[in-house]
Formats: C-alpha cells, structure tokens, sequence
C-alpha cells in the first residue's frame, strides 16, 4: 500500500550513504521534497541521524545498484511506498583504479565492476523505477556523470574503468532520455565538480568545493534554472555550464 501522497513531490537519491548524495539528500528536504534516500552499506549511519531530522519526510532502502536481485527488491520497497518520482537522482558510484596506463597490469575485473556500478547500475536503477517517474508530474532524472566522461575532452591515460564507465553512462543518458521525453519527460547529465569526499578511501583534501557546493549547484540547474525538453540530454556541470560529449 502506498504510504507516499500523489501531491507530495518526492525524490529519490541514491548513494546517500556520505558525500554529494547525503547532501542532495539534505539540501531536498529543506526544499520540501519527501526523499528516499537509496543507500548502499547499513553500517553507514550518517543518513539515519538526518531521518531522525525529518522522520514525516524521508525514508531509507537499502541497494547495491551492482546487483539485479538487490535492485529488484529495493524497486518492489518503493513502489509499495509511492506511485511516483517527482525527481531521480543517480548518484551512486565508485572510482577503480585511477593510477595504471596503458601497458601496466590492468584489472579487467576491477574495470568491469566499475562499469557495472557507474553505468549499468544506473540503468538498473531508472529502468526499475521508470513507471514511477513516468507517473509524476515533473518526471525528470539526474544521472551524476562526470567531465571524465567526455570523449571530446579527454587527456587522460589511464583511469579506464572510471572514464569508461561515465561514457556509457552518458550514453544511457542518452538513450533513457530518447524514450522519455516523447511523454514529456528529461534527463541530465551532470558533473559535479571535484568535490571533497571519501570515495578514495579517504578524505580528498585537494578537492576544490564541498559536497554541500556541489549538492546546491546540481538543485539549482535542474530544478531553478528552465530547461525546455530538448532532442538530447544535458551535459552539465554543478555550475550549468554544458560540457564536450
């Protein structure tokens, strides 16, 4: 039974565990949303305290986006909360291995988790829930790329299974995006920014902005600044400025 009215605006982040989701998660409830914050590890306890904040206005599933029995059964959760998605934010992601180039002892495993987490996993995700978001009013997505993405753009020489996961990961932007916006709906792309969390394992210290920063940018461009359904997604950093695909 739903739990969740149809007048509620309602949100759902994944990857609120810490870092640019726990502050999307934060930053929509001040902006009155009910959120359902999709996290990935239990023992991570930063987003309770924050739902013992709002305990009328968020509720919490846990998933590993990486698989499609847990994605199943965090998707089944859902819909027995609400009958729709006002906004859907993909955040959850990992990095892999940031430091082998060409020639080096490459951990095709490794890259290939990457991919599946960062790219598939998102589309595991809005595929389980796209008749939810279909069924709200605003029914737009927000898939956090990164400008490691851009092909246009890219000089790296290595960090394959991260850059090669955002490419695909704009691909499926692209390809979700073409069959929802035929019934009025749009998808971002969005970067970021080099944002200060513990996705490394610890604290990147040469990190520019905070998860707050980014968490607000990201909120402004999609939900304050007007975008009219175009023939493709948008690429986008946390500023509103389109990057290379």
């Amino acid at each position: 039974m739903n739990t969740i009215s149809p007048e509620v605006k309602t949100a759902l982040v994944t990857g609120t565990d810490h870092g640019v989701g726990f502050s999307l998660a934060k930053k929509l409830l001040l902006r009155g949303y009910f959120v359902i914050a999709v996290r990935i590890d239990e023992t991570e306890k930063q987003i309770d305290a924050l739902q013992s904040l709002y305990p009328n206005q968020m509720a919490i599933v846990c998933a590993d986006i990486g698989s499609d029995e847990s994605v199943f059964k965090a998707s089944n959760d859902i819909k027995n909360m609400t009958d729709h998605i006002d906004l859907l934010i993909n955040c959850a992601g990992i990095l892999g291995d940031m430091n082998k180039n060409l020639g080096d002892d490459l951990d095709f495993d490794e890259i290939s988790r990457v991919i599946n987490v960062n790219a598939i996993g998102t589309l595991r995700v809005t595929n389980a829930l796209s008749l939810l978001v279909l069924n709200s009013t605003e029914k737009t997505i927000v898939n956090i790329s990164s400008e490691a993405g851009s092909i246009a753009d890219c000089e790296r020489t290595g960090w394959f299974g991260y850059c090669m996961s955002k490419a695909a990961n704009n691909m499926q932007s692209a390809l979700v995006h073409n069959n929802i916006r035929k019934l009025g709906g749009k998808v971002f792309a969005i970067h970021p920014g080099h944002v200060a969390t513990y996705m490394r394992g610890h604290l990147d210290t040469t990190a520019k902005i905070t998860p707050d920063v980014s968490a607000e940018g990201i909120l402004h461009v999609v939900l304050d600044m007007p975008h009219p359904i175009n023939s493709r997604p948008l690429y986008l950093d946390y500023t509103g400025k389109e990057l290379p695909w």
